[in-house]
């Protein structure tokens, strides 16, 4: 018996000690490996994307830091290309994020700065282009704004054809944003930007008047929102 309980001691010993030791008896320490890791994620954090990329590349498959590592890999690009976009960087910007894989947990948020890149390049191209070839980019520029359910990118399209509309020196520049215009209103239901439009098109009437050829299109408009707005 007194054996019995000497031998229940000891073991609870030894068990004590692989605890306080952290069980280094079984195996060498993997502390290198913990370096690497901590070292990219502060060099990540840090925007050193290619120091952050070299350190998770030390981590060899079997650590078991690797599947952090090649998670951390993965937000690199993503990393990289959010902060190229908020530099206005959106050609880098788009090159980067285009390499988030699909099975990223980062990969729906990357979608949405391609998509604000493309439009910020778009609008960026808009101010040194021609008025025929800003419908074009109006267009575009709504798709994208539309794809997002942006409701800011979509008034301040709006607001560019407005501003078109005034500018315009032919009655064919000026229907093509009306139609344009319409086109918005029919799938943005805000009563905020059909309101805008609204005021607009009432504000600029006799202008708009003044054109015989567009009198129906600015009846037709004026009309569908003011319906749209009961």
């Amino acid at each position: 018996m007194k054996d019995k309980k000497k031998l229940l001691k000891t073991l609870h010993l030894i068990l004590t000690v692989l605890l306080l030791t952290g069980c280094g008896w079984f195996g060498e320490n993997t502390e290198p490996l913990n370096e690497s890791y901590e070292a990219g994620k502060k060099a990540l954090s840090e925007g050193q994307y290619d120091v952050a990329k070299s350190h998770f590349r030390q981590i060899t498959p079997n650590s078991p830091f690797y599947p952090q590592a090649v998670w951390m890999l993965q937000k690199v690009p993503f990393k990289k290309g959010v902060a190229s976009y908020e530099q206005k960087k959106y050609q880098i910007a788009i090159s980067e994020l285009s390499k988030v894989p699909v099975h990223s947990p980062d990969y729906v948020e990357t979608q949405r700065y391609i998509k604000l890149a493309n439009y910020a390049m778009l609008n960026d191209q808009y101010t040194k282009s021609s008025a025929k070839e800003r419908i074009v980019l109006l267009r575009e520029m709504f798709a994208i704004a539309n794809e997002l359910e942006d409701s800011s990118l979509v008034l301040a399209n709006v607001n560019l054809i407005e501003e078109g509309l005034k500018q315009a020196d032919s009655a064919g520049k000026t229907r093509d944003l009306l139609n344009l215009l319409s086109e918005v209103l029919s799938v943005n239901k805000e009563p905020e930007l059909q309101q805008k439009a609204l005021n607009y098109l009432l504000t600029d009437f006799e202008k708009l008047y003044g054109q015989p050829e567009l009198r129906p299109d600015v009846f037709r408009m004026i009309g569908n929102i003011k319906m749209e707005l009961m």
